[in-house]
């Protein structure tokens, strides 16, 4: 226990925080990245504990996700379409699941279809957003141990991001107050904003954030275009982490926001599978940007190739994959 002790200690200094009786728990990252969280008594009665999470090294990327089987090429291409919105209307779309589901992961792919001359910013109470992106500004809350030091929590953050000047927003995960703050810059116009959330399914999703602690107004709901459902789930007596539902935000029926779900997981058959319920958002971005749904439909299906093709050649590095989708943007 003082051996543990002693190590916790070290790591705090190391990481610029302090542990003791002011201060019961650590939340920290390591420089390579990774993640450290210690607890020491009494909140933790049997003794110190400490748990460390390393940062992949090699992010994995939407073709991972496709070789994996979690994404469809279909569904792959229209992250594509709706992450970037043709360049006239990208999409606000929140990951949502339980603990250790990969929503991290699923909202690194995702925003890896965010034009390079983009700017972006992210906000996050540790580090865990991996980009390759040129235009990527990175901010982390501030947990004082000291009096004199004030605390920079999530809203302030996102307030101050707001005079920066983004053209993106991330926000890594969304629990408080910074909710509201997102959603009325949501609809203020600053589309393409992503973000995380807690829950199970998209129906929960969309009950905790117009309920306390966020409390989102529902008629500001609108501004949210998609949900996506992360789930840890067993196949074949085997644990795996994979998007379970995909949902459109489709208006309100009273003050309640109703969903239109695309895609759906089949316990059956095991696969997410398309529903056939026809997307508004299609409709959404054609019109903003200047095309018919028809061509709308053609571009995924150019993008769904190009995403195919990189399947088929091995491609998975997250610098060549960024590569292989920024130069498409350029041949616009």
């Amino acid at each position: 226990s003082e051996e543990a002790m002693a190590i916790i200690q070290k790591v705090a200094k190391y990481v610029g925080r302090q542990v003791g009786p002011g201060n019961l728990l650590l939340d920290g990252r390591l420089p390579d990245g990774s993640r450290v969280n210690a607890t020491i008594p009494p909140v933790s009665p049997n003794g110190p504990t400490m748990t460390i999470r390393k940062q992949m090294s090699d992010p994995l990327t939407i073709i991972d996700l496709m070789k994996f089987g979690t994404v469809s090429p279909r569904l792959a291409a229209l992250f594509w379409m709706f992450g970037d919105g043709m360049g006239a209307s990208p999409c606000n779309i929140i990951v949502a699941g339980g603990t250790g589901s990969g929503k991290t992961t699923t909202l690194n792919v995702i925003s890896a279809f965010i034009p390079s001359k983009d700017r972006l910013i992210t906000i996050e109470d540790v580090t865990e957003v991996q980009l390759i992106h040129e235009h990527h500004v990175q901010l982390e809350t501030f947990n004082s141990t000291k009096p004199e030091e004030p605390e920079v929590d999530m809203d302030a953050l996102l307030k101050n991001t707001l005079r920066m000047r983004p053209d993106r927003i991330i926000v890594g995960e969304v629990r408080g107050p910074e909710a509201k703050t997102l959603f009325t810059a949501m609809n203020t116009g600053h589309d393409g904003c992503f973000g995380t959330v807690h829950a199970n399914t998209a129906q929960e999703t969309v009950s905790r954030l117009i309920n306390p602690p966020m409390e989102v107004p529902p008629i500001m709901m609108n501004a949210l275009h998609l949900i996506v459902m992360q789930s840890r789930i067993t196949v074949g007596g085997k644990q795996m982490r994979t998007i379970t539902e995909v949902s459109e935000l489709a208006g309100l029926e009273g003050d309640k926001p109703r969903l239109n779900t695309l895609f759906k997981w089949n316990g059956q058959t095991n696969k997410l599978e398309e529903t056939g319920v026809p997307s508004k958002l299609r409709e959404k971005i054609s019109k903003a940007a200047g095309v018919t749904p028809r061509q709308f439909d053609e571009m995924a299906q150019n993008r769904q190739k190009i995403l195919e093709s990189m399947v088929q050649r091995g491609i998975t590095d997250i610098n060549q994959v960024s590569t292989v989708i920024q130069n498409y943007y350029a041949k616009m």
